[in-house]
């Protein structure tokens, strides 16, 4: 592809909010040496400015930078191409100076890859959609009760000790690289110990506030009052947490080499969708003639569900994505082939994106085999159709 067909509006935000995101991650880069962080943090001001015209890019300081990575990184990213504003209120750099954890989805979700940028790229240098596509690839030759199952047991044990994983994954175990030990995460570490996020079973990041205090916190689920804080004190016994929701069901686990944990790109792209629809299946009304398979045809989508019987009066195909960003997804979900058939396939995202709906919205205006909505929305829908007594 030539620099011209590259220098669309779209590549122009997308390589502003890779620069971000590398910039972000020199900022917070508190162990290495000043030279080299300072050298980092110009060559992505460099980046930034060559997305702008003279004007702005002369008005684009590095104070400017500093400041918009902990404020919000409007001021960074060219004009918007669509309805996509709420990115420019991503804040990457907190106010303890800790990365933010939208950094790394962000960074993989609208990365560009530029020979600048790329010497000093933290995370694995590959777009969302790839790492979403090669998650699936290890896994869609397996015969259809094997996916089901590994897709059920990423959903179900995204964290948990090595032996009950050996036993859950019996002879599929080893076959695929989708867990590491935890011991190795030192983000999520409070004085030797890990918690678990108690909606998805995952470690919460853990962030020094000063003072003794330490802020325990799920990316995916702090709007669900998954965030937390504690005081590590002496002793064996796991810090006490404080605040949030769901306290009672926080499970407490040694930061030990025997407990593992599946990796963030595995977490994101398929255990939070997995979580997903299995809420989404366990919270459909008991109706007579209302039915839900998962993975019918392996990763083509998740859930069919039929309503009506003996003849189906209504159906919903629906693929769930838990995308960090609804127009990195939108955008992705562009290129996809529409399925056979003239049922729309439902996009389903989570409840608390339900604000950015109107951007994935616009995107796919053009995919009329394409329809998007919340786990909330689709729930209702259903509960609303069988209701009405039409096929239930």
């Amino acid at each position: 592809m030539g620099l011209v067909a590259l220098n669309t509006p779209e590549w122009r935000r997308d390589l502003a909010l890779t620069a971000c995101c590398a910039a972000a991650a020199a900022e917070t880069d508190l162990g290495g040496a000043t030279a080299p962080r300072a050298a980092r943090l110009i060559e992505c001001l460099g980046v930034v400015r060559s997305v702008h015209d003279a004007r702005n890019a002369a008005a684009i300081t590095m104070s400017v930078l500093r400041r918009a990575l902990r404020e919000g990184i409007a001021p960074l990213l060219p004009a918007s191409v669509g309805a996509d504003d709420l990115l420019g209120a991503s804040i990457l750099v907190d106010r303890h100076g800790l990365l933010c954890d939208a950094v790394e989805d962000l960074g993989r979700e609208h990365l560009v890859e530029q020979q600048t940028l790329m010497a000093h790229w933290p995370w694995e240098r590959v777009r969302a959609e790839q790492e979403e596509q090669l998650l699936y690839g290890e896994i869609k030759r397996l015969p259809l009760a094997d996916y089901a199952q590994v897709r059920k047991l990423l959903a179900d044990k995204p964290t948990a000790p090595q032996e009950e994983l050996w036993d859950a994954w019996g002879g599929l175990w080893g076959r695929f690289g989708f867990y590491e030990p935890v011991a190795s995460w030192s983000w999520c570490n409070v004085a030797g110990w890990c918690f678990l996020c108690p909606f998805c079973a995952w470690p919460m990041r853990a962030q020094a506030l000063g003072d003794g205090v330490v802020a325990v916190t799920c990316d995916a689920h702090a709007a669900e009052g998954a965030q937390y804080t504690c005081s590590p004190r002496q002793g064996t016994a796991a810090p006490a947490l404080e605040g949030g929701k769901q306290l009672q069901e926080i499970e407490a686990f040694p930061a030990a080499a025997d407990y593992l944990a599946v990796r963030r790109a595995v977490w994101r792209y398929m255990s939070l969708p997995g979580q997903m629809e299995h809420g989404l299946i366990r919270a459909l009304p008991s109706s007579a003639g209302l039915h839900a398979a998962e993975y019918p045809d392996h990763d083509r989508y998740d859930v069919h569900i039929t309503a009506g019987s003996p003849l189906v009066a209504k159906e919903w195909l629906v693929d769930a994505k838990a995308w960090r960003s609804l127009s990195a997804l939108g955008r992705a979900l562009q290129d996809r082939p529409p399925l056979e058939g003239a049922q729309p396939l439902t996009i389903v995202v989570p409840h608390r994106q339900r604000s950015e709906l109107p951007v994935l919205r616009a995107l796919l205006s053009r995919r009329p085999d394409l329809q998007v909505m919340t786990d909330r929305q689709l729930l209702s829908e259903i509960r609303t159709w069988c209701r009405a007594g039409t096929a239930c």
